[in-house]
């Protein structure tokens, strides 16, 4: 094989997997909290058709030849800038509003009940189950995470629960009615987590992350977890964070793909007609 053919079809081999990074983003573009990811390219190890000799007297002797051996993916990296949010008028839906802050401001933390792992999240959608503990509004039904554990939303014997009420700063509250009278009670605060270096978290599905295996901490989880401080941001209830997936720069992307990959086809195609070529001479 013929070196540029190899370089052609390395070109193409990226420009796939990068496509469908591409698809990924425009079929996520309604998911919630999702963010959007690109494929970074690097250029493969050289060959040399002649390497620089010990210089004499100060001067190189000859120069070195090097030939490229096309292109690989490098990395994939993702987009942690804030969506846009959507008010949805549910006491539940719940966004973390980061402004200029890293990563919109952070995560909340969600434990899945049965194995007791912990994953991270910018999908707010939660509900109620009915001993009151909060959990993803999905399949998983993973368990919203307070400082101190749980986040249980109930009423006691002989109470009703009115309504549940979060601030800013993430403190909880229910307001009960205890047969007498409505009181307004404290249940504690939301948990929201940051990391130092958040392209290191591992995407699960279903908008969750984890920081790898139990105690690897790849993304390196700060300590802060109280919400509208420091590099977190805080809460809005009643809101969605939508996907951060622009569709005119996919869009923009994918052109630019596609002109990338019929380059890579024409170098295959006329390096297999060259070795046609050669093969002809000898007939």
């Amino acid at each position: 094989m013929i070196p540029s053919l190899y370089n052609g079809v390395t070109a193409l081999k990226g420009i796939t997997k990068g496509m469908q990074l591409l698809g990924n983003n425009i079929s996520n573009v309604n998911s919630l909290g999702y963010k959007g990811a690109r494929a970074r390219f690097t250029d493969n190890f050289y060959q040399y058709e002649q390497r620089s000799q010990t210089p004499v007297g100060g001067n190189p002797s000859n120069q070195v030849s090097e030939f490229g051996s096309g292109t690989d993916l490098a990395s994939v990296a993702t987009n942690f800038k804030q969506g846009a949010f959507d008010v949805t008028g549910l006491d539940l839906d719940l966004a973390i509003d980061g402004g200029n802050r890293p990563n919109g401001g952070g995560f909340f933390e969600v434990v899945n009940p049965t194995t007791t792992e912990t994953f991270y999240t910018r999908a707010g959608s939660f509900e109620s189950l009915v001993d009151g503990t909060i959990v993803t509004r999905d399949a998983n039904q993973y368990r919203l995470q307070m400082q101190n554990g749980d986040l249980v939303i109930a009423a006691g014997e002989g109470e009703s629960l009115l309504a549940r009420q979060i601030d800013e700063q993430g403190n909880v509250y229910a307001l009960i009615n205890d047969g007498t009278q409505d009181i307004r009670r404290t249940i504690g605060q939301l948990k929201v987590v940051n990391f130092a270096a958040p392209q290191n978290l591992i995407r699960e599905g279903a908008g969750l992350y984890s920081n790898g295996p139990a105690g690897a901490n790849v993304a390196g989880l700060t300590a802060e977890t109280i919400p509208d401080t420091g590099s977190l941001g805080k809460v809005r209830q009643y809101t969605l964070e939508l996907s951060n997936v622009d569709l005119t720069n996919e869009f923009a992307a994918m052109i630019t793909h596609q002109r990338s990959f019929q380059a890579g086809s024409r170098v295959v195609t006329v390096s297999d007609t060259i070795l046609q070529e050669a093969v002809n001479l000898k007939r």
